[in-house]
């Protein structure tokens, strides 16, 4: 956390501002802000709000501000301590410690006689002031202080002028003057500084000029003639006295930099890291900035070289590599030594023959001299070795596409691409106030587009600039189609495809031929898996390359073991892979990426689900590797992990694939999806594989893909259109003849009767299923078919004969490896026995199928049996009790948001709510379900709801408990559910009054 007091009063948490509040928190903080790392006691806090006028309460008023300081970010540096409080921050974290930092080493550097260094600290602390101190806040206490820090400020100024023109900068000072004049219009010194600088600059009537405005203004002021020095100061300029005349000292450095960029935007944290580096005494200083083709490297180097060159007042030199140059071979350190030695005046005649004399004759030169030495575009970290100096006090920048880690000692500064704000600023600067200014959502929308990346940015916006007739929706338009961004990107012979071909020229053959095929993942980002099958390597060897590609910047390492592309790297990469891997290579890379998913997703959809039928052909590819997925919480997180990348990969195959078994891969990915709970992109994903079936396609895979989108629609609470797809992949197995098929369509039907209340027709095609599974001696279903015979008996009452079922089933549970249907059977057990009044078996029961949920790690289900625990623990009597457990499916509904489980647990909530006679919690509870059930039609939710809220408003005398009271009846007669009778005595007086 940040405060910045030279200027409005600032508060930056994590870079961005945050609001503080009214006056008197504004005034507490910037009390404290004065005083950072010391305690301020609550009477001088009292004197600072009020100006010494408090009134009686105002103790506790600050009290109260301060309290609500603590609910904002700056709570977190905030104490209490002793007679007061403190900002917990170092002095680095206010700017005025910053600002009085840079004034002390300032002094230190002017006295050691380093003229140059110290006027540049005074600049950066000068920097740091964003306008007059602690503006807006008001208060006498805290006015005198911003006058005290106002007086450093201008004692800072004074000093930097004067330090100034002892270096010669007159025309700095006649230019930056006028406005400090402006800002301390009675300040005679300053004045004089500016007299002096002007004359110096050949702009004697300026002086005298400058002279007259302030004689004037402090006659108006104070009625007064300025000071006998001031009045000296301008007769010696009239008559031009040559003592006033410059004295150079030793020979001006040599500054071999480039200009600067005039429209040079955002990186203050790089640089501030620079130049704090670049501070550090007694070693050679050495600063690696990498970074990919385009991002600013050398304009960053430049920039800060611009901004340094007055620490090292023996010289600034500049040298281009050439590492990565179209059209021209990289320097060999011998060639750039002799461009250096020459650099700083050894004549050729001087400069020896051997590589390693002139790499000591170098370091010789630069011995006991302080000089800056830019080093841009190198290619290794080899060819920049022999030229670094040996001398302490001198510092070196490097600029490189590879990230040279072979250099001991240096510090590596990687660059990444602009922030948007930075970005945006950059469009503006390079297309002009008049274009850029408008529009801003429009504006932000392209340097997306750019990719944020400061090259495209500028060629963007130059193009913009000098096309009059284009909008920036145009260029929005001309950005957002793929080729026509690398066409627009291109600026004469340099672009953007011209930068990332250098860097791909000088990668291996094995690292070329892995990026190229890169371009062939149609994902976001893609795993160290993924990548070797797509080039068919072994594991070690692709992970090999691609940090090969990484530190070459054409890859980005955001996460152990997950690389990404660039936006426009990755336009590259594929306009590559076309231009330069061959078709079959191409089909071939695709045909192993996909059966590498193909794969994966069979392993992690079987853990869920281990009966799930196989349909179509095995991947002929087997990937070498495959990402550990032993527990249920390993495939969870890597199917989060490769959401975006399944659902693309998923696409790729239906196209890929169109001829054959396009809809495979979507199918498997799909079941993925839905057993990870992550509906809408499972449900995009079927619609695929479904969509992907030709007609000649078989029955029984078309029946399976229809009733997979049933599925999902069934999941997400849209029964009408699940029962849609369902009766049309009921059509195709039966076409199909396939008793698999025909019990999977039955087994769905019986669990969408359950949910819409067709209770007898979910247990008829339950049973059928059953029979079928049985049959087929597939155990795994049969359970399924069985727990959802027995939701509905127990909805129907019919809790016994459901026991009875159970056990007439005799299912061989303990032989199950995967633990759902085994948990399953017994909660549904469990909720028979307690609505039969058997609570302790019931309790044991559901808390033994909680414990099996746990173990499979499997989270849905924990949540339904967590709602049936609770649900039995009321019944018990012991309602408190059973908040814990209905509370924590509430909090796993959260994440997975399954819309019958959460209408039966606020349904248990609204319960235990009345049953503790919380009514108006209660009430909240059934209302939740009712809404739920609005546009889900579980309508035995609906209708344990209606009945629940009626007794909450019978208790709280509410008029509307008759309406809901009658609604439940009729809902409950029309369900055939036996639970249609009274609420209690008490409820039907109140409710028929």
């Amino acid at each position: 956390m940040e405060f910045g007091i030279l200027g409005p009063l600032e508060v930056r948490q994590d870079g961005r501002p945050t609001a503080i509040g009214g006056t008197k928190q504004r005034r507490v903080v910037a009390t404290l802000a004065l005083h950072a790392g010391r305690v301020v006691s609550l009477s001088q806090l009292v004197d600072a709000v009020w100006d010494g006028e408090p009134p009686a309460t105002a103790r506790k008023q600050v009290q109260n501000a301060v309290s609500a300081l603590r609910r904002t970010p700056v709570g977190a540096v905030l104490a209490a301590e002793g007679p007061g409080y403190v900002l917990r921050v170092p002095a680095e974290q206010v700017d005025a410690g910053r600002f009085d930092r840079l004034l002390a080493e300032a002094h230190a550097a002017r006295t050691a006689r380093d003229p140059a260094h110290a006027a540049a600290l005074l600049r950066a602390g000068l920097a740091i002031w964003r306008g007059p101190a602690l503006a807006g806040v008001g208060g006498r206490t805290v006015s005198a202080a911003a006058a005290q820090l106002e007086d450093r400020r201008l004692s800072a100024v004074l000093a930097w002028a004067e330090i100034a023109l002892e270096l010669g900068s007159h025309g700095a000072v006649a230019d930056e003057l006028p406005a400090e004049i402006d800002r301390y219009p009675l300040c005679e010194p300053l004045a004089g500084l500016q007299m002096l600088a002007l004359y110096r600059a050949g702009r004697a009537a300026e002086s005298l000029v400058c002279y007259e405005r302030i004689r004037r203004t402090i006659a108006g002021e104070l009625g007064v003639d300025p000071g006998p020095e001031l009045q000296s100061r301008y007769q010696r300029i009239l008559a031009a006295d040559p003592e006033l005349n410059h004295r150079p000292g030793a020979r001006p450095a040599r500054n071999h930099l480039p200009r600067d960029v005039g429209h040079f935007t955002g990186r203050s944290a790089e640089l501030d890291r620079i130049s704090s580096v670049a501070d550090s005494g007694g070693v050679t200083v050495i600063q690696a900035i990498d970074g990919m083709g385009g991002v600013g490297k050398t304009a960053m180097a430049v920039h800060a070289a611009h901004r340094l060159a007055g620490r090292f007042a023996d010289g600034q030199l500049f040298v281009d590599l050439h590492g990565h140059t179209a059209g021209r071979d990289p320097l060999t350190a011998d060639e750039a030594l002799d461009v250096l030695l020459r650099a700083v005046g050894v004549s050729d005649a001087r400069i020896p023959k051997s590589p390693d004399e002139k790499s000591a004759m170098w370091r010789g030169e630069l011995a006991g001299r302080r000089v800056l030495v830019v080093l841009d575009n190198a290619l290794n970290s080899a060819q920049v070795e022999p030229l670094l100096p040996g001398s302490a006090g001198c510092a070196v920048l490097i600029t490189s596409r590879r990230r040279l880690t072979g250099l001991i000692g240096a510090e590596v500064l990687s660059l990444d691409t602009l922030p948007t704000d930075d970005a945006v600023a950059l469009f503006r600067a390079v297309a002009g106030p008049d274009r850029g200014e408008a529009e801003p959502t429009a504006v932000a929308e392209v340097v997306r587009l750019c990719g944020h990346l400061p090259l495209a940015i500028g060629i963007a916006a130059a193009r913009f600039r000098v096309r009059p007739q284009w909008g920036l929706s145009d260029l929005v338009d001309r950005l957002s189609d793929d080729r026509g961004r690398t066409r627009l990107l291109q600026s004469d012979d340099w672009g953007i495809t011209a930068a990332f071909a250098l860097s791909y020229r000088h990668l291996a053959d094995a690292e070329r031929r892995m990026f190229r095929l890169l371009g062939l993942h149609p994902g976001a980002d893609v795993d160290v898996f993924a990548a070797a099958a797509l080039a068919g390597l072994p594991l070690d060897e692709a992970e090999h390359l691609l940090d090969a590609l990484c530190d070459m910047h054409l890859l980005i390492a955001y996460r152990p073991g997950r690389y990404r592309l660039h936006d426009l790297v990755r336009d590259f990469a594929r306009a590559t892979v076309e231009a330069d891997e061959s078709a079959p290579g191409r089909s071939d890379a695709r045909d192993r990426l996909l059966d590498y998913y193909t794969h994966v997703t069979r392993i992690a959809a079987e853990m869920d689900n281990p009966r799930r039928p196989r349909l179509g052909a095995s991947p002929r590819y087997r990937p070498a590797a495959v990402p550990r997925m032993s527990r249920p919480a390993e495939v969870r997180a890597w199917a989060a992990a490769e959401h975006a990348n399944l659902v693309a990969v998923a696409r790729l195959a239906a196209r890929h694939r169109a001829g054959g078994e396009g809809w495979q891969l979507p199918r498997e990915v799909g079941s993925l999806l839905y057993e990870s709970g992550q509906f809408s992109a499972g449900l995009e994903v079927f619609k695929i594989a479904l969509a992907a079936c030709r007609p000649d396609t078989p029955p029984a895979v078309r029946s399976a893909c229809q009733v997979d989108v049933s599925l999902i629609h069934k999941v997400m609470g849209r029964y009408r259109l699940a029962l849609e797809y369902l009766e049309q992949g009921t059509a195709d197995a039966a076409v199909a003849g396939d008793l698999d098929s025909i019990a999977r369509t039955l087994i769905h039907k019986a669990d969408l009767s359950h949910l819409v209340g067709a209770f007898t027709d979910s247990i008829d095609y339950a049973t059928r299923s059953f029979e079928v599974y049985q049959e087929l001696g597939d155990v795994w279903r049969a359970a399924v078919a069985l727990t959802i015979m027995m939701d509905a008996m127990s909805q129907l009452g019919r809790d016994r004969e459901a026991i009875g079922v159970a056990d007439r089933a005799a299912l061989p549970l303990a032989g199950f490896a995967n633990l759902r249907q085994v948990s399953a059977i017994l909660s549904r057990r469990g909720t028979a026995h307690s609505q039969l009044g058997e609570h302790d078996v019931a309790i044991r029961l559901l808390t033994e199928s909680l414990e099996l949920a746990r173990q499979g790690e499997d989270r849905r289900f924990e949540a339904d049996y967590l709602h049936r625990l609770a649900e039995a623990i009321r019944r018990s009597g012991r309602p408190r009790e059973a908040l814990a457990p209905a509370t924590e499916a509430m909090t796993i509904l959260d994440d997975i948001p399954d819309p019958v489980d959460l209408a039966e647990t606020h349904n248990v909530l609204g319960a235990i709510h009345n049953d503790i006679r919380e009514y108006e919690v209660a009430a909240g509870h059934y209302r939740r379900t009712l809404d739920l059930t609005e546009n889900v039609e579980y309508r035995s939710a609906r209708a344990h709801a209606l009945r629940g809220i009626t007794r909450s408003l019978t208790a709280l005398g509410h008029p509307e408990a008759e309406t809901h009271h009658q609604q439940a009846l009729a809902l409950y007669a029309e369900l055939g559910l036996p639970d249609a009778g009274p609420l209690d005595d008490a409820a039907v007086r109140v409710a028929g009054q």
